[in-house]
């Protein structure tokens, strides 16, 4: 339960979007990496059951931030190859 924890702050999973874009870019490797860590947060968010009032912002908010990340991550590996 620790890890669900953990999935629910959206830093998270902007960590994991600017990691893959920093180390691959905007490649087919990429795309595909964020492919399977958006299907990952559609099963974190099936697992997690419905939200709550209070939290629904930090629950869904993970997907939009990982895009983000990814694209900040290709951003910067851009500008300092």
């Amino acid at each position: 339960m620790y890890l669900l924890t953990v999935l629910r702050f959206p830093f998270v999973w902007g960590l994991f979007g600017f990691i893959v874009g920093a180390f691959f870019g905007a490649n087919n490797i990429s795309v595909i990496l964020v492919t399977l860590l958006l299907l990952g947060f559609f099963a974190f968010m099936k697992l997690s059951g419905p939200a709550e009032e209070k939290n629904e912002g930090m629950l869904f908010a993970g997907g939009p931030v990982l895009m983000l990340a990814w694209i900040l991550g290709f951003m910067v590996k851009g500008l300092v190859l």
